[in-house]
């Protein structure tokens, strides 16, 4: 008997489980009804079922396949991929070391890396089939494009300053080095202009590079992988190409009015050159003391005239009304003098108001092409580079430092010059500055190769710390200077929501901003209502003893009290909360242009300090990042900067206009 209940003759083979089961019929037994039979699936679900299997072991295996090959294709990207950066860091450190030749040979070597790695990349094509995954490859394409641009980039960028190497301090064989510092320059004018087409090529791809980046979407990709922070870098490559781009873009007028501006065009020009004391600051950088008038030809520069700013103001003839800020603390003034008249921390704004006065005197130079203003900071640091200059009459001066004012010999010596009382009216008191200035010039020129380096590098480092400032009557020359940050606009960042500008005046006549230091701290609260709330600290410091300023002592009076005129620009819009530290107790909110300014007063003795308290709020509606331009006053020293963002602290340095960012 089966399990199913029914006997089974064991002579007779097993039946099928489909048929049914015949038995022989048996007396003593009562018949049994014939059960109803379990059944499996039709053969046709067999055969999909098998079929599945199949295709899912398939499948499986394939995968693993898969797997197993991209994996190793992954390792064989890692490890070129640290090689690449290995090579990458070593060709910066030569770029650093400025060893022209050695920085092009590893530009081409990286290129050859990424080329090698590329083909690695393209073994994973068969994803580019896949959905999903096909933007994922499609963006490692992008990466390589943009790779790719952006050596060919370099690497021509290389090539075009070769020529330069020699005067710009790369090692490697310039095209300048024979002859003359003058014919030098010449040369050097001639051939920028030849650098135009090679610019347009190096445009070109840095575009490229650009718009490869920019397919990438970096909100596929998570905040942090393996600890590093992915979503941040592709965010940093797309801003690096896009300022690469936009800063050529920005340049390229600079180079081009180059020639022109330095007299290479075959055309000589006529500057001012207006010296600025900035050791009493006023808000262009400092008090006018002196000028000079210049004539630039193929680089070379040739004095025409000099004299003290006071000579200007004695052929001043018109009746203006002192502004009331002046006339408050230059008590002895009634009226506006053409030595006060940088009066707005804008340059231009300034000099529109300057030149149209100056323009107004008997002899004046109507053939001026432009203003160029410098300060002490200028002098001192061509003095450290190329060393003592003695000037006739007047005695050596030197960078180093006299401890008669810890300050460097030749501000110290100026002073004497132009500031010690007397008991004789001394006729042209800042004279010296033009024969000094022919001194300088003469030195520099005939520097030995090896110090030009340093004189461009310390050229640019002024230009952009604003202790020189240009003005151009050629409206293609100014928009370059403006464009290179040499013409002391007064200006925001579009990238920017916020923006400050702490500009000082000196308005008690001592040289007292050449002890005073300061430091400036922000506190920025989160955006609420459309706005945010800022906390701004100024503190201001005079460590050192007070000069006797007596006149009937007849000593240098360098350190005194300093009677402070302070405005602060911020977006306009802004509203002042409250104010502490000024002298009065209060500070005036006014607009001005495109900013609202608060404006105060306050006194800072020697062997002192005073701290300004302003409180004020700004509309920014950016809820999750913080973005703030710090425009630096011109002929001010560097100075720290504490940024508190919601708790989070930074610390900077204020040695020229800074464009600082952080989350919320």
């Amino acid at each position: 008997m089966n399990d199913m209940g029914t006997y089974i003759n064991e002579e007779t083979p097993a039946p099928y489980f489909n048929e049914p089961i015949e038995t022989q019929p048996v007396s003593s037994i009562p018949p049994v009804a014939p059960v109803q039979q379990r059944r499996f699936l039709p053969k046709l679900w067999h055969k999909i079922v098998f079929a599945i299997l199949i295709v899912l072991v398939v499948l499986f295996t394939a995968a693993g396949t898969i797997g197993l090959y991209t994996y190793s294709v992954v390792n064989q990207l890692k490890a070129q991929s640290a090689d690449l950066q290995v090579s990458a860091h070593a060709t910066y450190d030569q770029f650093k070391a400025q060893n022209l030749p050695a920085a092009q040979d590893g530009v081409k070597t990286l290129a050859e890396k990424v080329k090698a790695m590329r083909a690695t990349y393209t073994k994973l094509s068969f994803y580019n089939a896949i959905p999903v995954v096909h933007s994922y490859y499609q963006d490692g394409i992008h990466g390589f494009n943009a790779a790719d641009a952006g050596l060919a980039a370099g690497l021509k960028s290389l090539e075009a300053i070769t020529p330069y190497a020699d005067v710009l301090g790369f090692k490697g064989q310039g095209t300048f080095t024979g002859g003359t510092a003058e014919d030098r320059l010449k040369l050097i004018l001639e051939t920028l202009q030849k650098v135009t087409p090679v610019l347009d090529n190096i445009s070109a791809n840095l575009n490229d590079m650009k718009s490869e980046l920019a397919q990438i979407d970096p909100n596929r990709y998570p905040e942090n992988f393996q600890g590093k922070p992915l979503r941040s870098y592709i965010h940093q490559a797309q801003d690096v190409s896009n300022g690469a781009a936009t800063a050529l873009t920005q340049f390229r007028p600079v180079l081009e009015q180059l020639p022109a501006v330095a007299g290479g065009d075959g055309k000589r020009r006529k500057y001012f050159i207006l010296f600025q004391n900035n050791n009493e600051l006023r808000p262009t950088g400092g008090f006018m003391t002196a000028y000079s008038i210049i004539n630039v030809e193929n680089g070379k520069v040739t004095p025409e005239s000099s004299d003290d700013i006071y000579a200007l103001d004695k052929k001043f003839k018109k009746k203006i009304p002192i502004p009331e800020i002046l006339g408050k603390y230059l008590t002895t003034e009634k009226y506006f003098n053409i030595r006060d008249m940088n009066i707005y921390p804008d340059f231009k704004q300034s000099m529109d108001l300057f030149l149209s006065n100056y323009a107004g005197l008997p002899d004046a130079d109507k053939s001026l092409d432009g203003v160029i203003s410098v300060d002490t900071n200028v002098l001192v640091d061509l003095l450290k580079i190329l060393g003592p200059v003695q000037v006739d009459t007047y005695g050596t001066f030197t960078a180093e430092n006299s401890p008669k004012c810890d300050c460097p010999q030749i501000i110290y010596a100026l002073s004497e010059i132009a500031d010690r009382p007397t008991a004789f009216v001394r006729q042209d008191r800042k004279g010296i500055l033009g024969p000094m200035m022919r001194q300088i010039l003469t030195k520099a020129y005939t520097a030995p190769k090896t110090l030009w380096p340093q004189l461009f590098e310390a050229a640019w480092k002024n230009i952009q710390g604003r202790h020189v400032q240009m003005y151009f009557m050629d409206p293609n020359a100014q928009s370059a200077a403006e464009t290179a940050g040499a013409a002391g606009r007064l200006q925001s960042d579009p990238k920017a929501q916020d923006f400050i500008a702490i500009i000082d005046a000196n308005l008690g006549g001592a040289k007292s901003n050449l002890f005073t230091t300061t430091d400036i701290q922000q506190e920025v609260s989160v955006p609420a209502n459309g706005q945010i709330t800022k906390k701004l600290t100024l503190t201001y410091r005079n460590n050192r003893k007070g000069d006797n300023c007596n006149l009937e002592a007849g000593l240098l009076c360098l350190n005194a009290q300093l009677r402070d005129w302070n405005r602060i620009y911020v977006p306009k819009g802004s509203k002042l909360v409250n104010a502490q530290g000024y002298s009065d107790g209060t500070a005036k909110q006014y607009d001005e242009g495109d900013f609202t300014v608060i404006d105060g007063e306050f006194k800072l003795e020697p062997m002192s300090q005073s701290k300004i308290v302003v409180e004020y709020t700004v509309p920014y509606t950016d809820t999750t990042t913080y973005k703030l331009k710090m425009w630096k006053q011109a002929g001010v020293k560097d100075f720290p900067v504490l940024m508190d963002v919601n708790g989070g602290q930074d610390k900077l340095t204020l040695d020229k206009d800074i464009y600082y960012e952080t989350k919320f």
